[in-house]
């Protein structure tokens, strides 16, 4: 089997080193078949870095290693030149400030092999910040939620007690951090102006009665916003950019995947989640900042109709 990857980077000259070569190095990847990597970054530090990284590893007459110089217009933009220079059975996508955890490759490759209804995986993104400061723990709480929510809604898990208190839904987007398709149901391009990339992708595959598949034991560590401000940029974007998604019609009523009433069965979550009094005062602080970041978002989308060059707004502290 041949599999692409393709990592999409700016700005990311510290990390894109750590990226490559934890997807080259099949020992620590767990695939050992023909892979392509893609690197696609509109700045030249980050292409050099990522050269001299895969240089070290790309000497295997199985590895292929090619870079795009983009134009600097935004990630789905750089996605869709990458998408033209696919080769094989499955792509994997992930972003240069991401890193994999051993066997993570192999550990999706395995998933697709479990049935042909399968037609997307998604791993686990894990935080890779302390979790003794408030932000800290925020990264850790998200993460884990939803990692608790895929395994409820993708991995078929059973209703333990536990999990009473959510249903299990139709449809849960993947992750844009560590995840991947069967290449012959990406044969669209993505909308210039999208900003959720990864659940675009997530609906298109789903909407045509594939199934969306969980793989945890493929991790990818992320670091989160280190600050409030950063936060709310980062988040207007991503928990946003899900209103948005119903202009292009790929979302139905029955597999809507992100709102304020979502949020609301997940209301006990953070408290169950705390561990020690300050961490439970972190938790009880989420109500007011999540609160706020919904009025955001909902003015900024309803009533400014920001664009996506306004809303796409680079998030200085993960880098």
């Amino acid at each position: 089997m041949t599999i692409t990857v393709i990592i999409t980077s700016y700005k990311e000259p510290g990390s894109i080193g750590k990226a490559i070569e934890t997807i080259l190095d099949s020992k620590y990847s767990g695939y050992d078949g023909e892979l392509k990597l893609v690197q696609i970054s509109p700045d030249r530090e980050t292409l050099d870095k990522g050269k001299k990284a895969a240089e070290k590893l790309s000497n295997s007459e199985k590895i292929e290693f090619k870079q795009i110089k983009d134009p600097g217009k935004g990630k789905p933009i750089a996605l869709n030149l990458g998408l033209k220079e696919v080769e094989g059975e499955i792509i994997v996508f992930t972003d240069g400030d991401v890193y994999f955890e051993r066997n993570a490759i192999g550990k999706i490759v395995e998933k697709f092999q479990e049935s042909e209804k399968i037609g997307a995986v998604t791993g686990r993104p894990i935080s890779g910040d302390p979790r003794s400061y408030m932000m800290g723990y925020f990264g850790h709480l998200f993460a884990d939620a939803n990692h608790y929510r895929r395994e409820i809604d993708l991995a078929g898990a059973t209703q333990e007690k536990s999990k009473l208190f959510v249903k299990k839904h139709k449809f849960f987007p993947m992750s844009g951090y560590i995840m991947a398709a069967r290449s012959k149901l990406l044969d669209f391009e993505l909308p210039e102006d999208v900003l959720v990339d990864d659940a675009y992708i997530s609906y298109m595959i789903f909407n045509r009665g594939k199934e969306i598949a969980y793989a945890p034991e493929a991790i990818a560590y992320i670091k989160y916003p280190k600050t409030m401000a950063d936060y709310y940029k980062q988040k207007k974007r991503s928990t946003g950019g899900y209103i948005q998604l119903w202009k292009y019609g790929v979302v139905k009523e029955e597999t809507k995947a992100r709102s304020p009433w979502h949020e609301l069965q997940m209301f006990w979550f953070p408290f169950k989640y705390a561990s020690n009094v300050r961490e439970i005062f972190w938790s009880l602080l989420l109500l007011p900042i999540r609160t706020w970041l919904w009025l955001q978002i909902l003015f900024e989308q309803k009533v400014l109709k920001k664009d996506f060059e306004r809303t796409w707004v680079r998030v200085e502290s993960t880098k």
